[in-house]
């Protein structure tokens, strides 16, 4: 039989109701959790929204690898045959690689303070 119970999801920490069965995994329902996985290629990365980049084609990516896509695009778009998509090149540069640095950067000052 089948009972539900407090609990937090394993995600993002939200207080959820969790139904338990015997002999089953416990069971969280859906609900609007901040947690989002990279979805870069095998990249395990799971964080809260706040720590991952969403891009503007609605794909969330962890710091690291949203910015070596964003250096990816901006390099297929410079070396296209004839001249280069400038006003997308500005659009990245402006309303991508901001957030982007800053959430690398982020990341990189919590893992050397955590070491020290």
């Amino acid at each position: 039989m089948a009972r539900q119970t407090q609990g937090r999801c394993p995600d993002c920490g939200a207080p959820v109701l969790v139904t338990l069965t015997r002999g089953r995994p416990a069971e969280i329902p859906p609900h609007a959790c901040g947690a989002r996985y990279c979805e870069y290629e095998r990249c395990r990365v799971k964080a809260l929204m706040d720590e991952m980049v969403q891009f503007p084609t609605g794909e969330w990516y962890c710091p690291p690898h949203g910015l070596l896509l964003a250096a990816r695009d901006l390099v297929s778009l410079y070396r296209v045959e004839g001249d280069a998509d400038w006003t997308a090149i500005c659009e990245i540069i402006a309303e991508l690689l901001p957030e982007l640095v800053a959430k690398v950067e982020a990341r990189e000052r919590s893992r050397v303070s955590s070491r020290s």
